[in-house]
């Protein structure tokens, strides 16, 4: 069954000549799509032609009729048959995937092109079945929504295209994650002035293929249009925050981690005299340790909380997740949905590879939209004494650049 369109419009030469050309074309030829042109003009009674007038109240600009509008609308109907009548306008719902997949099913589609400043509102309120915007902006006229609508609602149709697997692995397509954008694609030659495809795109092995590029585009996804995602809370697990050596100077950290509801605070390698220190600053408010290597701690928390721990690192540049929502999700796909026991926090500098490396830690990298609050980098660590007004943590202190920074990440962690 061939899928049609009724387009009512001012200018019919501008849709007839783009739906001749491409796979479209190539589907109205094989009359899996047929598209119908009707000029407003054509139901008009005076020897101008005239379809618009000034509008009532004034203001600039002029109105499209109702008269020709509906007299189009009603010769097509009883000549041709029943459609469902769209109206394209910037002041109504924006056109997505979503609506291009309903209408896809529909086997006849009205599509009413606006000019000027648009359509008597009488046509809206009694002559169409629903409204679409295809973005917020204004256009001359709506023969490009319409074309807009044309082409992303006969892709839909059966043998449109070549493979139909097409329309489903694309940018958002539904899936269970919700809405996602497509994965990176990439071709010939495998390397390009330097910069080379994915290695597990060219090793062949489909299974590991298909996981990657479900996972970039997630990661697609959350980074450019995060408000396509479901919306899920942070997971209610205990959570610590591991400081490496060029941040343990700063105490304003265990506030921040008291604050923040965390289950304790790891340093990573750190002298004698500074975990004793930290460990004074916490007291009883928080649990003070020290590590040796990301295998250590892994082991250590998974004996304490019965399951693999999660590392999201915080980060303050590169590439990385920028929704805290969307760091959860990331890891949940990449622990293939299980629980985690524990999650670690890692600040910046760390001296040692990513822990992605390390099987059995579902890794991502955050980076808080507060640019401006990056976190100092030192060029390397202080592992003498401490100075005597860092010994203690004073709550009445305001937070330390490091200190303000972390909080905020936290924060978006913990509550988007």
């Amino acid at each position: 069954m061939s899928l049609t369109f009724e387009v009512f419009t001012l200018f019919p030469e501008a849709i007839s000549g783009f739906v001749a050309t491409g796979l479209l074309g190539k589907a109205v030829e094989r009359e899996l799509v047929r598209v119908f042109c009707t000029n407003y003009r054509d139901f008009t009674h005076d020897r101008h032609r005239t379809v618009d007038d000034a509008p009532f109240g004034g203001g600039a600009g002029m109105v499209i009729k109702p008269e020709p509008v509906v007299a189009a609308l009603e010769q097509v109907r009883a000549t041709r048959g029943a459609f469902h009548t769209v109206l394209l306008t910037p002041s109504a719902p924006r056109f997505d995937q979503a609506a291009a997949h309903r209408l896809a099913r529909m086997p006849r589609i009205g599509l009413l092109c606006g000019r000027y400043e648009g359509i008597d509102d009488r046509v809206r309120e009694h002559f169409v079945d629903e409204c679409f915007s295809i973005g917020d902006f204004v256009l001359g006229g709506g023969e490009v929504a319409a074309l807009v609508v044309i082409e992303a609602v006969s892709r839909l149709a059966e043998g449109v295209l070549g493979n139909p697997a097409s329309a489903v692995q694309e940018s958002f397509s539904p899936a269970e994650r919700g809405l996602l954008l497509e994965h990176p694609q990439y071709t010939r030659p495998p390397s390009f002035r330097g910069h080379a495809v994915p290695e597990v795109l060219q090793a062949g092995n489909h299974a590991a293929i298909e996981a990657w590029r479900l996972q970039q585009a997630v990661a697609r996804t959350w980074q450019i249009r995060p408000e396509l995602r479901p919306v899920r809370p942070a997971p209610a697990v205990p959570a610590y925050l591991l400081v490496p050596p060029v941040h343990q100077g700063d105490l304003a950290l265990v506030e921040v981690a008291v604050r923040r509801g965390l289950a304790g605070v790891v340093l990573w390698q750190p002298a004698r005299e500074r975990l004793r220190a930290w460990q004074d600053a916490a007291g009883s408010r928080l649990e003070v340790t020290a590590t040796r290597a990301r295998t250590d701690l892994r082991r250590r928390l998974r004996r304490a909380h019965g399951g693999d721990p999660w590392w999201v690192e915080l980060c303050s540049e590169g590439p990385a997740l920028r929704q805290g929502a969307g760091v959860w999700d990331y890891l949940t796909l990449h622990s293939e949905g299980r629980r985690p026991g524990a999650v670690v926090f890692g600040l910046p500098s760390l001296p040692e590879p990513a822990p992605s490396a390390a099987a059995g830690w579902p890794y991502a990298t955050f980076a808080p939209m507060r640019e401006a609050m990056a976190p100092p980098v030192h060029e390397k660590s202080n592992t003498e004494g401490l100075a005597t007004g860092l010994a203690i943590a004073d709550a009445s202190r305001p937070p330390s650049q490091l200190g303000d920074w972390v909080e905020h990440a936290l924060a978006d962690l913990q509550t988007r």
